[in-house]
């Protein structure tokens, strides 16, 4: 398998462009403009990373209230990017904010957004390089910790010191 990439069925392909462009930086690769004038496909790439578009029609009608429900895109930004300018950009641009930048035990720091449609997005970079075991063993941490990390909050995983510095 050479890559995987999520095509996405969303209400307004022309809204889902605009926040994708405006909020995350993606550029638009193609379209495919449908019979009745609106766009029936839609491809966008940022970096590595590709998403495609395509109308809520082409989805059986009892489907369409899932859509984007249970969905969350885990994405990742390169060494250069700074993660919290990101989400103070996506912030600044209205996207509906999901989860504030978190330091996780896995390493990486995150935040989460929701598009226009529910889809979840989960912006992450590597902070610090973490072990298997390690993983492992912090997977074992209390449930009180657990429940601070899901409302947002910093989690101090006890024996694993958070990084010093949000890195830029």
């Amino acid at each position: 398998m050479k890559s995987i990439i999520p095509a996405l069925h969303v209400a307004d392909i022309d809204a889902s462009i605009r926040f994708y462009t405006d909020v995350l930086g993606f550029t638009v690769a193609f379209t495919v403009p449908g019979a009745n004038g609106k766009l029936a496909h839609a491809s966008l790439q940022r970096g590595d990373a590709l998403l495609m578009f395509g109308g809520r029609d082409l989805v059986a009608p009892e489907d369409r209230a899932h859509l984007g429900k249970g969905v969350v895109l885990y994405t990742t930004v390169g060494d250069d990017e700074d993660v919290d300018a990101l989400y103070e950009h996506a912030k600044a641009a209205g996207a509906t904010i999901v989860q504030e930048p978190t330091d996780q035990y896995w390493g990486h720091r995150d935040w989460g957004i929701a598009d226009p449609d529910g889809y979840r997005l989960t912006v992450s970079k590597e902070i610090r390089a973490v072990s298997r075991d390690e993983m492992r063993e912090a997977m074992a941490v209390p449930a009180d910790l657990v429940q601070t990390a899901r409302a947002g909050g910093r989690v101090q995983v006890p024996g694993r010191p958070l990084p010093s510095r949000r890195p830029r």
